[in-house]
C-alpha cells in the first residue's frame, strides 16, 4: 500500500480519462411535481428547478431539511450516516474522543438529538446516542432532519432534533415499485477502499397487493485519515493520523407487503461488524490510547399498519412497530503510542427492545387527532478487565397525544401533551434509582400561501430528558467518575421561521431559542478524571439561514448557523456564564455547481467553522481552539450506460484542498487533504 504523492497523480489521471470516456446520452435532472397541499406537510413548497444538496422543509410547525444520499453533490460513494449528515445544514457533526461520530443541534449535547432508522429508535440505548459512523446507508432513500421539536410522538428523550432514515421509496399504492439496482465503489490515495451494493423491487404486483424486497451489503477498509500538514503528532511522522484505521462489513434485507387499501406489513434486518482505532487527542499529554477490536450493531424491526379505517368521526389508521437493537463494543487501552501493550479492557453488550404504537384519527373535517405510545427496555452487560460482569437495566416510556386543527385550508394549528417516564431497575450492584417521570407539551402554527410559495411557522415546547445508564454509572476505564445522582434535564424551546420556494430559488430563515435546566455537562475533578454533573442552566439562541438559486450557469446553495450558547455555572465565582465545550458560534457552508457539458459538472464547497472551547484537564480551565475554513473540489460525470443499469456516476473529489486543520473537538482534527475516486452504477 503506497502512501506517496505519485498515487495522487495517478488518481487524477484516471479521473480525467474517465470523464472523457463513455456514452454521450444526456441525463436530464428530474423535477418531482408538487402534489398534495396540506397546510403542514413535509413536501416541497413548490417546483424548485435548481439542483440542491438538500431541500428545506417545514414539518409539524418546525424547520427541517431532507437529503437523498444517492443524489447529493460532492457526496462520497458508499457513504455511512456520519458522512451524509456532515452535509446536512445546521447540524454540527463531530468525532469524539471515543472515536464515535456524534451530533449537536443548536448548541446542545449529542444525547439530546434522536435518531430513527426505519422507525427503530437508535438513541434509546445504554449511551442514549448513536454512533453515526457505524450506520451504513446502502438502500436508504432519504434522510430527514427536523431541528426543533416537530412532534411529541417520536418517543422519550427526543428534545433536541430528530434524524430519520427511510429505507422504502415513496410510491402510489396502485403502481408497481420500480426495480432498483446499485453498485458503489470508491478508493483514495492512501489505499482506502470501499464498496456497497443493493437491489430492490417488486416480486409480486397486482391490482390489489404488492410484495417488495430490498437487500444489500457493504465493505470498507480504511488505513487511516490524513493528518493536516500543519499539525505534528507525537509518536509518528506518517501522513496518516496515528491509530485511525478502520475495517467493516455490513448487510441488510427487508420485505414489505402492501394492500391497495393501505394495509401493510414490513420487516427488515441490518447487521454491521468492524474494528477501528481511536485517534489520540493532540492537545493532551496523556490522551486516550484506545482501540475498538470489535464494533457490532444488529437491528431488526417489524411494522404493521391498518391503512385507512372509516368511522363516524372520519378516516383513521393505526400502526404498531416492534424492534430489536443490539450492539457490542470492545475497548482496549494501551501503555504507549506504539499500541503494543494492552493495559485494560472493557466489553459492553447493549440490547434494546422497543414497542411503538401510533394512530391518526380525523375529528370531522377540520381536525386530526394523533397519538403514540413508546416503551423501550434497555439492558447492558459491562465487563471491565477480569472483574465480574455488571448488569444494568433501564425502561423508558412515553405516551403522547397531539391534535392538528385546520380552521382554513392555509392554516394549521397544533398542540400536544406527553407523559414521559424512566425506571432504572438494575444498576451494576448499586442501589437502583427507581422511577421518575415528567409532563411535556408543544404548540405550533403554520400559515401556507401556495401561490406565493410562502410558509410561516411558529412552535414552542417543553420536555424532559432522562440521564442514560452510561452517564449515571460508567467509569470508561478510569477516565470518568460515575454520578448516580444526576437529575433529568428540562428543555424548553421556541422557533419562528419563514420559508419561500419559487421556480428559480428557495430560502429559509429561522430564529430559535432554547433553555435546558439541570443541563448535564462534563467537569474535570482534582484527580484529573471527568464527571458529568447537573449545571444550573444551558441556553442558546440564534439564527439559521439557507437558500439556493442559480446565477447564469452556476447553481448556488448555502447555509449559515449563528448561535450564542452559554452555561450558567454556579461554581465559577468570577463569571456567571461560560461557553459550552466544542460548540462554535458560527458554522456553515456554500456549495457551487457548474456544468462543463451535458454530462460533466464541476463542484466546489466552502466549509466554515468558528472558534470553539474545551476543558484542559491539567488546569481545569477552558482553552480556545481556533476556527478554520476548508475547500472541497469535485468533478462529476453522470451518463446512461448501455444495458440494464439506468445511470452511472463518476466522481473525483478532493477534500480539504488547502490541507487546513479543522477541528471537530479540541485535539481531534478532521481529515487533511484527501483525494477520492468514486464510481456508481444504478
Amino acid at each position: 500500500m503506497s502512501r506517496r504523492p505519485r498515487r495522487f497523480v495517478r488518481t487524477t489521471a484516471l479521473v480525467a480519462l474517465g470523464a472523457l470516456l463513455g456514452t454521450t446520452a444526456r441525463l436530464e435532472a428530474q423535477v418531482r411535481p408538487d402534489t398534495a397541499a396540506r397546510a403542514d406537510s413535509s413536501r416541497p413548497l413548490g417546483e424548485v428547478r435548481v439542483r440542491a444538496a438538500y431541500a428545506p422543509r417545514v414539518v409539524g410547525s418546525a424547520s427541517a431539511a431532507v437529503i437523498s444520499p444517492d443524489s447529493t453533490p460532492l457526496g462520497q460513494t458508499a457513504p455511512v450516516m456520519g458522512e451524509v449528515l456532515r452535509q446536512m445544514p445546521f447540524l454540527y457533526v463531530r468525532q469524539n474522543s471515543r472515536g464515535e461520530t456524534e451530533l449537536s443541534v443548536r448548541g446542545s449535547e449529542s444525547r439530546q438529538a434522536a435518531m430513527l432508522f426505519e422507525g427503530v429508535p437508535l438513541t434509546l440505548t445504554w449511551d442514549a446516542r448513536t454512533d453515526a459512523s457505524a450506520i451504513p446507508l446502502a438502500g436508504v432513500q432519504r434522510v430527514e432532519f427536523v431541528r426543533g421539536l416537530s412532534s411529541l410522538l417520536a418517543g422519550p428523550n427526543a428534545i433536541g432534533g430528530v434524524v430519520t432514515a427511510s429505507l422504502w421509496p415513496e410510491h402510489h399504492a396502485a403502481e408497481r415499485p420500480a426495480t432498483a439496482a446499485k453498485l458503489d465503489l470508491q478508493g483514495d490515495q492512501f489505499g482506502g477502499l470501499r464498496a456497497s451494493a443493493s437491489l430492490g423491487g417488486a416480486v409480486h404486483h397486482s391490482a390489489t397487493s404488492t410484495l417488495s424486497v430490498r437487500a444489500g451489503a457493504g465493505w470498507r477498509d480504511q488505513p487511516g485519515f490524513a493528518r493536516p500538514d500543519e499539525l505534528e503528532e507525537p509518536g509518528t511522522s506518517d501522513r496518516l493520523r496515528l491509530n485511525t484505521d478502520a475495517r467493516s462489513v455490513d448487510l441488510f434485507a427487508g420485505a414489505r407487503y402492501e394492500h391497495a387499501q393501505g394495509r401493510y406489513l414490513s420487516a427488515f434486518v441490518s447487521a454491521f461488524e468492524g474494528e477501528r482505532g481511536v485517534a489520540p487527542e493532540l492537545h493532551l499529554t496523556t490522551p486516550r490510547l484506545w482501540r475498538n477490536p470489535e464494533v457490532r450493531r444488529r437491528i431488526a424491526s417489524m411494522t404493521a399498519g391498518t391503512g385507512a379505517l372509516r368511522s363516524r368521526l372520519g378516516v383513521g389508521d393505526a400502526e404498531v412497530a416492534v424492534s430489536y437493537n443490539q450492539g457490542n463494543l470492545a475497548i482496549e487501552s494501551f501503555a504507549d503510542r506504539r499500541f503494543a501493550t494492552v493495559t485494560g479492557t472493557e466489553q459492553g453488550d447493549d440490547r434494546t427492545v422497543s414497542v411503538r404504537a401510533m394512530f391518526d384519527q380525523e375529528l370531522g373535517r377540520y381536525a386530526v387527532l394523533r397519538g403514540a405510545f413508546t416503551n423501550a427496555d434497555i439492558r447492558y452487560l459491562e465487563t471491565v478487565g477480569q472483574a465480574p460482569a455488571q448488569r444494568y437495566a433501564q425502561q423508558l416510556s412515553s405516551a403522547a397525544l397531539e391534535v392538528d386543527v385546520n380552521p382554513t385550508r392555509f392554516v394549521t394549528l397544533s398542540a400536544g401533551l406527553a407523559n414521559d417516564a424512566a425506571t432504572t431497575s438494575e444498576a451494576g450492584g448499586r442501589e437502583p434509582l427507581g422511577r421518575t417521570s415528567g409532563l411535556g407539551w408543544r404548540a405550533g402554527a403554520t400559515w401556507f400561501m401556495p401561490m406565493q410559495g410562502l410558509r410561516l411557522h411558529l412552535s414552542a415546547s417543553d420536555r424532559r430528558r432522562f440521564p442514560s445508564l452510561r452517564e449515571l454509572y460508567s467509569g470508561a476505564l478510569g477516565r470518568f467518575a460515575p454520578n448516580p445522582s444526576l437529575r433529568p434535564e428540562r428543555a424548553r424551546g421556541a422557533e419562528a421561521g419563514l420559508t419561500i420556494a419559487r421556480a428559480a430559488f428557495d430560502a429559509q430563515v429561522v430564529a430559535f431559542t432554547q433553555r435546558i435546566d439541570d443541563a448535564v455537562v462534563r467537569i474535570t475533578l482534582p484527580d484529573q478524571r471527568f464527571q458529568r454533573v447537573n449545571r444550573d442552566r444551558f441556553s442558546s439562541h440564534g439564527l439559521e439561514l439557507t437558500g439556493g438559486t442559480r446565477v447564469e450557469r452556476v447553481t448556488l446553495r448555502g447555509d449559515l448557523t449563528l448561535q450564542h450558547a452559554r452555561i450558567a455555572d454556579p461554581s465559577i465565582t468570577d463569571a456567571t456564564l461560560r461557553r459550552p465545550e466544542d460548540v462554535p458560534a458560527v458554522f456553515g457552508s456554500l456549495l457551487a455547481t457548474a456544468p462543463v457539458s451535458d454530462e460533466v459538472e464541476l463542484l466546489a464547497r466552502l466549509r466554515v467553522q468558528g472558534e470553539t472551547q474545551c476543558s484542559n484537564p491539567a488546569s481545569g480551565s477552558l482553552v480556545g481552539q481556533p476556527g478554520a475554513q476548508a475547500v472541497d473540489l469535485g468533478l462529476e460525470r453522470r451518463w446512461t450506460p448501455p444495458g440494464f443499469l439506468r445511470r452511472a456516476r463518476l466522481l473525483f473529489l478532493l477534500e480539504n484542498v488547502f490541507d487546513r486543520a479543522v477541528f471537530d473537538k479540541c485535539g481531534l482534527p478532521q481529515a487533511g487533504r484527501t483525494a477520492r475516486l468514486g464510481l456508481s452504477f444504478g
